[in-house]
């Protein structure tokens, strides 16, 4: 009897100190893991506008990159870092000015992913998420995927009353990788649809129904960014013309039309665009 009633002791002790470490929630591993930032504890310290972009370890060097361009530039905003897995939070999150959370979803994507592979199609999703948290909290957001840099300071071309300003592709009406979006009634609906309708079909491209969202949402107010300012790649790549020659000078580059990270770092290097060893 002694004995069962210290093995019962020892299991309620143990029982606590896992409820302590909330295993209750689904995305949890360990008590460390607890310790570490999500995206939901910092909303109340940040003040708009936000500047958020994602990455996993396999994306690090490219996050790196944007991070170090945006301090080149002279501009301060509120600056978040959401890290798919745990490495590349650990990389980041002493960096100075940055935000760094760890993702709320699973962590098994630690690798770059192949384009429109169904990693690469989870990973696009959770933007979507991400950036409806942060206007739900009345913080307008520019979202931006890891691989842009900045030249100028954005924030003046965001100007005028719109709700959403999208960058413009040659081949796609409008980019999911770079849009600045204000936290207003119709800013809402449209991204609520977007979240609402992306898993509707196997292998969609959140790209797809970011463009039919837009389409679906009334009294959205929506301005396309200058193209020779907000460069894809297939603009600021393909151009005949060296930019140093060029009147227009971009403001953000967006490293698109390159397939896989190699790809885009040797593209980067190759235009002086690349910041970091």
């Amino acid at each position: 009897m002694l004995a069962l009633f210290l093995l019962t002791l020892m299991l309620g002790a143990h029982t606590v100190a896992l409820n302590d470490c909330n295993v209750a929630d689904q995305f949890e591993n360990s008590c460390n893991s607890v310790k570490m930032k999500r995206l939901s504890d910092i909303i109340p310290q940040l003040t708009s506008p936000v500047v958020v972009t994602m990455a996993n370890m396999g994306y690090a060097g490219m996050a790196d990159n944007l991070l170090t361009s945006i301090e080149r530039v002279n501009c301060k905003p509120t600056v978040v870092l959401v890290c798919e897995d745990e490495l590349i939070y650990e990389r980041f999150q002493d960096r100075d000015g940055v935000h760094v959370v760890l993702t709320e979803f699973e962590r098994d994507l630690t690798e770059a992913q192949a384009f429109l592979s169904d990693g690469f199609k989870d990973l696009a999703k959770r933007r979507i998420w991400y950036v409806l948290r942060l206007l739900e909290a009345g913080l307008d957001t520019l979202y931006l995927d890891a691989d842009t840099v900045w030249l100028q300071d954005p924030f003046p071309y965001f100007d005028g009353n719109f709700d959403l300003y999208v960058q413009q592709e040659e081949k796609i009406p409008y980019c999911s990788g770079m849009f600045f979006v204000k936290a207003t009634e119709p800013s809402l609906r449209m991204v609520r649809y977007w979240k609402e309708h992306v898993h509707e079909g196997e292998g969609l491209q959140d790209q797809v129904v970011y463009n039919e969202a837009i389409r679906m949402t009334a009294d959205l107010k929506l301005k396309g960014l200058p193209d020779l300012k907000f460069c894809g790649g297939e603009i600021y790549f393909k151009s005949i013309t060296p930019w140093q020659e060029r009147k227009t000078k971009p403001v953000i580059v967006h490293a698109t039309w390159q397939v896989g990270v190699p790809n885009k770092i040797n593209k980067l290097k190759e235009c002086g665009l690349w910041f970091v060893d």
